[in-house]
């Protein structure tokens, strides 16, 4: 054989067949050490649980590429070293890259003869796009990974003819059957929010929202678990293409569209974990103190007062420092550790939901989210920044009284997001006009913020009645052109054991408030030597203004004052029922019904059983959230929450054998205890409402045998007698409640239907019991109501002060409860009081002057007694 033949062939072999030979396609096997290397490199870097989710809810024949915004190799490794290890799609083929380091040796050696063989003939280097590899990839169904932006390759394909890759894509899709998904990739090495000034570390080594080589190394090889990796919603570009305002639009116009779509997509996703730019406090100042708005109130406000228009920048500039909050990320961080060392001290668990998260986080990117928590301890705002900072989610700025701007702790506060707005705005027209102007820059700038809607912490338990002054201004602020879109999102959270508890019992029996100080949270330390059991926080679904207003057809439209309230009002019922729905029971709620609900004294072991079966019946037949610990068994959750009561000095066993640790016949309900027993069953009173008016309306037929429509009017009566202790759900009337109670009734065998007679219902022996014991939970607020006719049978009208009304029914309270008018200790409670005289107010009952409808009211307060303590 000639030489000249030999090196022919032996050229042929080293250099072999075209297919594959591009350094943009990473074989799965690229050997064992490479591998090991790779694996120990990336295994500290988290990956969003949605990830599977998103791509297991693909269409099966999709082909998938992965999207970043900018090019990283550090990015495409990590997808394909993580996603392998996960068995997760994986990437392989890279647009616009080139991975010849981690190449195997022989394919390096194959791709570079192909390459020379391919110049030698055609005086050009090899291109994976004009060569088809590209297209043969992607219909084989490769994983790809795509980078948006790159250093050269946009302007290449913008100014010169180099192909660009997401117009490839479009080119290929049209003539390919299988739809190709776009899921954008984002990769955090740190929560911190973009700043206006840079540090010095920024400039040399790369922000942390873009770090350079040698942060990105540092932070892998000294904290990997600072890094983590989200995704957005995927992208389906067959249905991009043939969506109504993109047919028969070329493909140079739709991959630009596709470009900035994507981008506008990461960008969002990014400040909705991050959170907006922070600016220097001086800077957010200028811009509130600037507003054309205010300008003008100064200037009117400096002439109504005949005083310079620069005493009122004066009174202006010391408002924004009263309310500001100093949002400080790096605080928040170390923060962020110190409270969770706090929390596993203080609590066994605190748990979310994280499907619900997920939903929050991908809503927030069409605007800022207000969290509309149920306010039940000071540690609410702790526990719900810290919730959503463990997820990935920026800290809110949170809306706190002025109460607690105290110091050392107010400028704490400040810098975790706190803003101080005053009690009331009563005569202070001016600092009212400052804080909207506050309000309307949060929103312009795009922070999250935390309104407790119930205006201040509940004593009684159960959830007050709304305030709705700061969603009032939180909707001017929208109107008034502050931001696209308002998201509302109703948060109930649960605790097994509030710490709380001891002011509150304190204050509900007509104890003064004590003042928060310094030297009342150096008292607090205590807490630290007590275990609260677990936390559940549950957020409702996000609800957006934009489609609140777009069902009204009021979008676009100019809202008139007495339209923006009736909004606002429907917001706030609907708010305070989403709540209620995401309200968790917990066994200390539980049990607490169970032991209260008739106002005995001693309750047997078998009637407790008794309730207790009967309650987790209603639960589960209206699909109630339960707390993990009914849900496993709700029987070792009883015992648990008995020995944790008695512990407590809450009951004690009404035998020896209880004391000596056996299970006891009987439970007694230590008297001066039962305030606390009630404050934990209000808790969840909300779920068991709709059973204690449907059940007293029943009872009130009295007979075996009456239709759904027979309950109605007593069910509307009670609701509108208890409008100011319990919020109606304001999207179904009564009789829809009743309705589905019923059918809640017939499952727990309360009710059997009649087997002739439609919508006819027969109540079952045992049911009689049940329907009792459900009524018994609204016993307290009938024997409230009494109380406070009372005091107002022996007072005249516009004589009450407030406080000195509320501490007088509290002492008739305790005279009845002695001779034997009331029966119920826990109905002596100043939150009880203050409703009930609100309602009678309102129904025109202010004194004695109103004997006679003071008597019909009593008459059917004594009627619905009479019916539950039968």
């Amino acid at each position: 054989m000639k030489p000249v033949s030999m090196l022919k062939r032996l050229f042929l072999r080293m250099t072999g067949p075209a297919e594959k030979r591009f350094t943009c396609w990473l074989p799965e096997r690229i050997g064992f050490f490479t591998m090991f290397i790779l694996r120990r490199l990336f295994s500290g870097v988290t990956m969003a649980p949605d990830i599977r989710t998103t791509v297991d809810g693909l269409p099966d024949d999709a082909v998938i590429v992965y999207v970043s915004k900018n090019r990283s190799y550090f990015e495409f490794l990590c997808y394909y070293t993580r996603y392998m290890q996960a068995r997760i799609p994986f990437p392989q083929l890279c647009f616009d890259c080139k991975i010849r380091m981690l190449q195997p040796i022989g394919r390096l050696i194959h791709i570079a003869g192909a390459q020379i063989r391919h110049f030698l003939r055609h005086f050009s280097m090899r291109d994976p796009y004009r060569e088809g590899f590209i297209r043969e990839e992607i219909a084989r169904g490769t994983t790809a990974y795509l980078p948006l932006v790159g250093k050269r390759e946009f302007y290449l394909s913008f100014i010169k003819s180099k192909d660009d890759p997401i117009r490839h894509l479009i080119k290929i899709q049209r003539d390919l059957k299988r739809p190709i998904c776009l899921i954008s990739h984002l990769m955090f090495f740190s929560k911190r929010p973009a700043s206006t000034w840079p540090t010095l570390s920024d400039i040399v080594f790369g922000s942390p929202q873009k770090p350079g080589k040698l942060r990105r190394l540092t932070t892998l090889f000294n904290k990997p678990e600072r890094i983590f990796i989200e995704v957005s919603d995927p992208v389906n570009v067959k249905a991009f293409l043939e969506a109504a305002d993109n047919r028969g639009r070329s493909t140079a116009y739709l991959a630009l569209k596709l470009r900035r779509d994507l981008l506008s997509q990461i960008n969002a996703h990014r400040k909705s974990i991050t959170g907006p730019t922070i600016k220097m406090p001086e800077e957010i100042k200028q811009e509130i103190l600037t507003s054309e708005e205010l300008r003008q109130f100064m200037t009117s406000h400096a002439k109504r007062r005949e005083t310079t228009i620069f005493e009122a920048h004066r009174e202006a500039v010391q408002y924004v420092d009263e309310i500001a909050a100093h949002y400080s990320p790096s605080f928040i961080n170390i923060a962020h550790r110190i409270i969770g060392r706090f929390l596993k001290v203080v609590f066994e668990s605190v748990t979310a939901n994280p499907d619900a998260l997920a939903d929050i986080k991908r809503v927030s990117r069409k605007g800022p989210v207000i969290f509309m928590p149920a306010h039940k301890s000071h540690m609410d705002s702790i526990l719900l920044s810290f919730t959503l900072y463990d997820n990935h989610m920026p800290c809110p700025h949170i809306f706190a009284g002025k109460n607690l701007s105290f110091w050392p702790m107010a400028p704490i506060f400040r810098r975790v997001g706190a803003f101080f707005v005053r009690r009331s705005f009563k005569g202070a027209v001016f600092y009212a006009k400052v804080f909207s102007a506050y309000i309307f820059q949060l929103l312009k700038e795009g922070f999250n913020i935390a309104v407790y809607i119930e205006g201040t912490r509940s004593r009684s338990g159960k959830l007050l009645q709304p305030q709705l002054g700061m969603l009032s201004i939180l909707l001017h602020a929208f109107f008034k052109g502050a931001c696209q879109n308002l998201i509302f999102v109703p948060v109930f959270i649960a605790y097994d054991r509030i710490p709380d508890e001891g002011s509150y019992l304190h204050e509900i029996s007509g104890g003064k408030k004590s003042p928060e100080n310094f030297r009342q949270m150096l008292k607090a330390k205590s807490i630290l030597k007590k275990r609260y059991g677990s936390v559940y926080l549950n957020f409702g679904h996000p609800l957006a203004l934009a489609d609140v207003l777009a069902e009204q057809n009021l979008i676009g439209a100019s809202l008139s004052s007495k339209q923006q309230n009736g909004l606002c009002r429907s917001i706030g019922a609907h708010i305070m029922n989403a709540i209620d729905r995401q309200t968790v029971v917990t066994p200390q709620s539980m049990v607490a019904g169970a032991l209260l609900s008739s106002g005995r004294e001693i309750i047997s072991r078998k009637e407790l059983d008794f309730r207790v079966e009967a309650s987790m019946s209603l639960l589960y037949a209206q699909k109630t959230p339960l707390a993990e610990t009914l849900t496993q068994g709700h029987e070792g959750a009883l015992e648990t929450t008995l020995k944790h009561y008695q512990g407590r000095k809450f009951i004690q066993g009404s035998d020896e054998q209880g004391k000596g640790g056996g299970r006891p016949d009987a439970w007694r309900i230590i008297e001066n205890r039962r305030n606390a027993l009630d404050y934990y069953k209000n808790i969840s009173i909300c779920h068991f409402i709709p059973a204690a008016f449907t059940s007293l309306a029943i009872l009130e037929k009295d007979a075996f045998q009456f239709s759904t429509t027979d309950l109605h009017d007593t069910y509307r009566r009670l609701q509108e007698l208890f409008s100011e202790e319990f919020n109606p759900d304001p999207t179904n009337p009564p009789a829809f409640t009743v309705r589905k109670t019923m059918k809640a009734f017939i499952d727990m065998a309360i009710l059997v239907p009649h087997p002739t007679m439609p919508d006819t219902y027969n109540l079952s022996s045992e049911g009689y019991r049940k329907l009792v014991f459900f009524a018994g939970y609204i016993e307290p607020f009938i024997a409230a109501y009494q109380t406070a006719l009372v005091y107002l049978t022996k007072n005249r009208r516009n004589r009450h002060d407030r406080n000195k009304m509320l501490k007088r029914m509290l002492g008739i309270g305790n005279r009845m409860l002695k001779q034997g008018e009331i029966r119920l200790k826990e109905s002596i409670s100043k939150a009880n009081y203050d409703n009930a005289a609100n309602f009678f107010a309102k129904n025109g009952i202010r004194g004695s002057e109103d004997e006679e409808t003071i008597r019909g009211w009593n008459k059917t307060l004594a009627h619905y007694q009479s019916l539950i303590a039968r």
